[in-house]
């Protein structure tokens, strides 16, 4: 007898002779079930990759043979729903400038019914050149207002 089963003999006892296993561990039937299953989890995972793989290699397929029957036709597809991003957003801008432009340089109305009208850029530097910049009078400050000199903002009176 070698020392080992000595120190096992004294932690847990003698083996009674006839003992086979320990009764108190895993079911030998459970662990084949378990086994049993799993491999066929596995087969069945295999197959919907393969069936998926299948499918979609089709698919493309199919999609190269249109695009070789018809090739301006591949790709085409239409636009995205709203909100969309600025594709050439410099072409953008100009148009944006061009129309401000468009505006400076024209006659309009702002209110029809007010009777108030744009005019050009040009023609206003003029008119505003010859007539002069309108200048507040002496009372038009009413007293115990303070005035702001620096933007012409007026406060609350002291």
């Amino acid at each position: 007898m070698s020392t080992e089963h000595d120190i096992d003999a004294l932690e847990y006892g003698p083996t009674p002779a006839g003992a086979q296993y320990e009764h108190t561990d895993i079911n030998v039937a459970i662990g084949y079930n378990f086994g049993a299953w799993l491999g066929l989890a596995m087969l069945m995972s295999a197959a919907i990759v393969y069936g998926a793989f299948w499918y979609f290699d089709r698919q493309h397929a199919a999609t190269d043979a249109a695009t070789q029957q018809f090739p301006l036709a591949a790709g085409v597809e239409k636009e995205p729903p709203m909100p969309r991003l600025q594709t050439q957003p410099f072409k953008d801008v100009y148009l944006l400038k061009q129309g401000q432009n468009e505006r400076l340089d024209a006659y309009g109305w702002v209110d029809k019914d007010a009777g108030v009208v744009h005019i050009p850029i040009d023609r206003a530097m003029e008119l505003t050149l010859q007539r002069g910049l309108p200048v507040r009078g002496e009372a038009g400050t009413p007293a115990g207002v303070v005035q702001d000199s620096s933007a012409g903002r007026t406060t609350a009176p002291r």
